[in-house]
């Protein structure tokens, strides 16, 4: 039997609670009443508890690998030598909530990705840029977007390198296999590349004149003019040469592992946990904000 329209409609503004206007307006002004008598976002929670992942690295734990370099998201805290930053609590909420203990496995960068396809760790990344290599890749997997980012620059201001024009023909730095540094290398015209393990070491060079700028994300450069003891003797250089999703990376024989980071992430990002970690440890959260511009 066949319901009724009437009856399925009266049936939905029932369950949800909607006023019985809302559910016959389609208007463009009456969809948008439904979705504010919706409310906020709210998290997910019909999700097992806890989550049954059978490939992990180490059953019980959630083994992450990350560079500690990269604050404001990971880095080692000065005082207590303790390795700290946004996505360390990121990484560790994602545990906490999993049911797991957590491990960090700190390597450099050019470490990162080929650890996650030898099967050193579970999960990785401190805010890996989307590609299409990268999205269709069979060496790991992508979560979907933490955070919205773009390419830049830091320019010693008596360098001579203020615009992106300016830097041919001189040294300009990035960290080895950033896709910042790549996307610098193959955009800009006549400049002499210097590749550096890590975002200390480049930030060692840039200060110490080997180089004449150094082409990181966004998240990174303000961090750098923020907290730098030489931020008065740098420029941010612009306009972005590219700007793009970032995300965590996983174990590709953990399908599984995504799935849950996937819902989680999405967790946080209804229940503000995502933007207030990302408060905590930078003076904006507008890497979070811009989520919405690109659709999550």
């Amino acid at each position: 039997m066949l319901l009724d329209k009437t009856v399925v409609a009266v049936a939905l503004v029932t369950v949800l609670a909607i006023p019985a206007a809302y559910a016959q307006d389609t208007t463009a002004d009456g969809l948008a009443a439904f979705a504010e008598a919706l409310g906020e976002p709210q998290p997910f929670e019909s999700y097992p508890k806890p989550w049954p992942l059978n490939n992990l690295v180490t059953p019980g734990k959630l083994t992450v690998g990350t560079t500690g370099q990269a604050p404001p998201r990971t880095f080692i805290d000065p005082a207590s030598g303790e390795l700290t930053g946004s996505y360390v609590e990121l990484f560790e909420k994602l545990a906490e909530d999993l049911g797991l203990e957590i491990e960090f496995v700190k390597l450099d960068w050019p470490g990162i990705l080929p650890g996650l396809t030898a099967n050193r760790f579970d999960l990785a990344c401190d805010g890996a840029s989307w590609s299409a290599q990268r999205l269709g890749s069979s060496d790991f997997l992508m979560t979907s977007p933490t955070a919205v980012n773009a390419t830049v620059a830091l320019a010693r201001k008596d360098a001579g390198a203020s615009s992106w024009e300016a830097m041919s023909g001189k040294k300009i730095g990035g960290v080895r296999g950033e896709i910042y540094f790549e996307t610098a290398k193959e955009t800009l015209a006549g400049i002499d590349p210097v590749e550096y393990p890590g975002m200390s070491e480049s930030l060692l060079g840039l200060q110490n004149g080997q180089v004449a700028a150094i082409a990181l994300n966004l998240a990174n450069a303000l961090d750098v003019l923020d907290k730098s003891p030489i931020a008065d003797q740098l420029e941010l250089v612009g306009p972005p040469l590219q700007v793009f999703a970032q995300g965590l990376c996983v174990n590709p024989q953990q399908a599984d592992l995504l799935v849950a980071v996937n819902v989680l992430l999405g967790n946080y990002r209804a229940d503000g946990t995502l933007r207030e970690l990302i408060g905590k440890y930078s003076t904006s959260t507008a890497e979070v904000e811009l989520l919405d511009s690109i659709g999550y």
